[in-house]
């Protein structure tokens, strides 16, 4: 064939080949334009076409008419400020916003259920970046979705590999198509999405491939901020760093060895903190649904959802105790201590939630093991959970609980244990049956972890530990009880033990104690040589889990059922 001048001179000299395909690049994406702005049937094409456009037959006139026709020039404007910043886009809207934008683009499809659901998710991606600039193209960030149930969008879907819904990706101006010597366009392959289908972790990654990352919050994301910076005139060149009007918060936020102390310690907040490793095989799985939690939490001014990478900041996870991977603790805004470790392996998203909006339980349990013998009786009865004066008086109890000192009566016959036990069982049960399940679990709990009390007859029966049992369930289920009462035929027992009296359950309890041990021995004594295990089962409950709850000490960890070993 023969072949023009200029084209020889190209292929002479490299510089020549650069400039004759730069020269080419408009006419070429004009071409590819309207490849595909016809629709389907017009060039006999159909949704098997590759990505790869065959441009022969298109001629640089018939080029020009059409880049006069998309107004790829510019003609592009973007939605004005307080309207909806998410355009409904075909491929001609698409490309000419590409041809002065970046956009970020989502496909979708109407009857798709994850695309319905995402929509308002984008739309708050959408107007988080609102007015925010990129630096390269000193102009803002489209974002757009086009319905590929669309005859002709369909094509388009295909020209970027779209094969399913919804595809997120982030096409950068000027670098979502290649340009060979020939002039010939390819579209490259776009880098879908594939995070968590949410406004903050979009944005995350959207602020990652672009660098503008003004839709956070200056203190809640951990860009570099000179990522943002945004040309406010781009005629003197001015540059500052813009932020979102409506900003938006990570749903997880990463912390380092240096930010977790101080980001845990916030009293004014709820912190959950996730303890994990990128090679912690149960920590991937877990993620996607970490994320549903701190989605749940999105818009809670005072709770923050957090995680640390414990392979990379080891000291971290000695700090805090770490022994399984994934592990969960909670730092609730009145217990800054040490965190509250979520105990429940199946680490459901729903359990989860539930843990952080009432961390009573493991707040009680906390609480009571940080003090020192006896302090929990003084407390209680100084705020009125228990009678002032129905334990202390039995057991001698004097001291200062504001000092840290308080103390029972040394000599034991001076001590009636067993009439102080007594005392906050019968306080417990009033609390349960005016329906009040947190004193009453606050009462009880003192009496396990009370060495004297817990050792007594009752203190150690399984009548106290179903009673136990018993408040804690409804304090994590505030509505169990209602329920109950509401259906005749649900019975979790609860109506019958809190209609019954103080003294009758007080004395079924002693007697269903002296049943299992006769001889009259503590809890500790049962190693096996009292009481044989046929004895311990018939009370009914697990005796291995009693005693490793009442020995649990101010610091313990529990084992993290199928957890990674750390």
């Amino acid at each position: 064939h023969a072949m023009a001048p200029a084209a020889r001179h190209a292929m002479r000299s490299p510089r020549g080949r650069c400039f004759f395909a730069r020269a080419l690049v408009p006419f070429a994406l004009a071409a590819l334009l309207a490849s595909l702005a016809v629709p389907a049937s017009a060039k006999g094409a159909d949704a098997s076409d590759g990505a790869s456009l065959d441009l022969a037959g298109v001629t640089p006139d018939e080029a020009r008419v059409v880049a006069s026709e998309l107004e790829l020039s510019g003609g592009f404007v973007p939605p004005p400020p307080g309207t909806n910043q998410v355009v409904e886009a075909d491929a001609a809207t698409l490309f000419s916003a590409l041809a002065n934008h970046t956009v970020v683009v989502a496909f979708t499809v109407s009857w798709c259920a994850l695309c319905r659901g995402y929509q308002p998710e984008f739309a708050r991606v959408a107007e988080a970046y609102e007015g925010l600039v990129e630096k390269k193209t000193k102009n803002p960030l489209v974002f757009a979705t086009v319905n590929v149930d669309d005859g002709e969008n369909r094509r388009l879907a295909k020209t970027f590999g779209v094969t399913s819904a919804p595809f997120v990706t982030v096409l950068r101006h000027k670098r979502w198509y290649v340009v060979d010597a020939r002039g010939e366009v390819t579209v490259r392959a776009p880098k879908r999405y594939t995070g968590y289908l949410g406004a903050a972790p979009t944005a995350a990654h959207v602020a990652a491939v672009t660098g503008v990352a003004g839709a956070f919050a200056a203190d809640d994301f951990g860009l570099d901020e000179s990522a943002n910076a945004a040309t406010t005139d781009a005629s003197v060149g001015t540059e500052t760093i813009r932020r979102s009007k409506r900003p938006l918060r990570p749903y997880v936020e990463e912390l380092t060895n240096a930010t977790v102390a101080a980001y845990v310690a916030d009293a004014t907040k709820n912190v959950l903190v996730e303890f994990y490793a990128p090679w912690c095989g149960h920590c991937k799985r877990f993620e996607p649904f970490y994320y549903e939690v701190g989605a749940a939490f999105a818009d809670v001014e005072d709770t923050r959802v957090a995680r640390i990478d414990v392979d990379r900041y080891r000291d971290v996870a000695a700090a805090f105790e770490v022994s399984g991977l994934p592990s969960l603790q909670l730092f609730p805004k009145g217990y800054k201590s040490r965190g509250l470790p979520f105990k429940s392996a199946e680490r459901r998203p729903a359990d989860i939630v539930a843990f952080v909006k009432s961390p009573q339980v493991w707040l009680v349990e906390a609480q009571v093991a940080d003090m020192p013998d006896w302090h929990c009786v003084a407390w209680l009865e100084a705020k009125g959970v228990v009678r002032q004066g129905a334990v202390s008086q039995h057991v001698g109890l004097e001291g200062d609980l504001e000092k840290g000192s308080v103390v029972a009566a040394d000599d034991e016959r001076a001590r009636d244990d067993d009439a102080a036990a007594a005392a906050m069982f019968s306080d417990a049960h009033e609390w349960a049956r005016r329906g009040k399940w947190l004193e009453a679990m606050e009462t009880l709990v003192c009496l396990a972890h009370t060495k004297a009390l817990r050792n007594t007859g009752l203190g150690s029966s399984p009548a106290m530990w179903n009673f136990l049992d018993n408040a804690k369930l409804h304090v994590e289920n505030p509505g169990l009880l209602a329920a109950a009462r509401d259906d005749a035929s649900a019975s979790d027992g609860s109506t019958d033990f809190v209609n019954a009296s103080a003294e009758a359950l007080v004395a079924a309890a002693l007697e269903e104690a002296a049943r299992v041990n006769p001889d009259g021995g503590s809890w500790e004594s049962f190693g096996g040589a009292d009481g044989s295990r046929e004895e311990r089962e018939a009370s009914g409950f697990d005796w291995e889990a009693w005693e490793a709850f009442a020995s649990r000490q101010a610091g313990d960890v529990p084992e993290l059922g199928d957890g990674s070993a750390f």
